[in-house]
């Protein structure tokens, strides 16, 4: 089950990443009048987006004073 809940938490993360970095690319490309690379932005938001929701499942379960040690 613990698997699964990160394999979900990785994907809405990755999708979501997606979603806004597409959107950020958009405003960015019509305020500064330059055709972007959706391409390599949808990776790049993707993969940041994981890192991020990683960084954070490792910090809040190491901070976790119930969970025991083995």
């Amino acid at each position: 089950m613990k698997l699964m809940n990160l394999l979900s938490k990785n994907i809405v993360a990755a999708i979501w990443g997606l979603i806004l970095a597409e959107v950020l690319a958009y405003i960015t490309s019509q305020l500064e009048g330059m055709a972007p690379d959706y391409r390599a932005v949808a990776i790049i938001g993707a993969v940041m987006a994981l890192i991020a929701v990683n960084a954070v499942n490792a910090i809040t379960g190491k901070a976790n004073p119930a969970r025991k040690e083995k």
